[in-house]
C-alpha cells in the first residue's frame, strides 16, 4: 500500500484504476457509473460481492466513489479531460453497497480498515463520500463534467 492522503485517489492503486478509466473514458463525452463499475470488474480491481475482504477491491469502490461525485481535487486533471460522470440507480447501488460494508465492518474483518485502524480523518473521509454518493443516489443526475 502506498497512500498519501486519506482518499483513495490518494494512494498508487487509485492512480492505477484512474489510469484504467482514462482509458475507458478516452474520446468519449460522458461514462456512466455503471460502466464504470463494470470496468473496474473486467480489470480485475473489483469482484462482484462487496462481502470480499480486499484491500484492491474497497479502495477501488472508495475511488470510484470519489471520481463519480467529483471529489478529485487533488488530480493533476480534476476534471478528468471533461468527461461528464452520470450517476445511474444500478451503479451508486453498488458502489454504496461496498462502501456500506466497509463502514460497518470491524477493523479486523477488513484490511482496508485495519491499515486505517483509528485514523478520525479516514473515517470522516468515508462518511462524506457515502452522504455525497447518496445524495447522488438519491436523484441520478450527472454527477460532473
Amino acid at each position: 500500500m502506498g497512500a498519501w492522503g486519506v482518499k483513495a485517489l490518494q494512494s498508487d492503486e487509485g492512480l492505477e484504476l484512474l489510469s484504467a478509466i482514462e482509458g475507458l473514458a478516452a474520446e468519449r463525452s460522458s461514462v456512466t457509473a455503471d460502466e464504470l463499475v463494470a470496468a473496474a470488474r473486467n480489470e480485475g480491481f473489483l469482484s462482484d460481492d462487496p462481502g470480499d475482504d480486499e484491500y484492491l477491491f474497497d479502495v477501488t469502490a472508495l475511488a470510484l466513489s470519489e471520481i463519480l461525485t467529483g471529489d478529485t481535487d487533488q488530480l493533476a486533471d480534476p476534471a478528468l479531460g471533461g468527461v461528464a460522470l452520470e450517476a445511474t440507480a444500478e451503479g451508486t447501488r453498488v458502489l454504496l453497497a461496498w462502501l456500506h460494508r466497509i463502514r460497518d465492518s470491524d477493523e479486523e474483518d477488513r484490511e482496508y480498515l485495519e491499515l486505517w485502524v483509528g485514523d478520525p480523518e479516514q473515517a470522516a473521509h468515508l462518511e462524506k463520500t457515502i452522504a455525497a454518493l447518496e445524495a447522488l443516489s438519491s436523484g441520478s443526475a450527472p454527477a460532473s463534467s
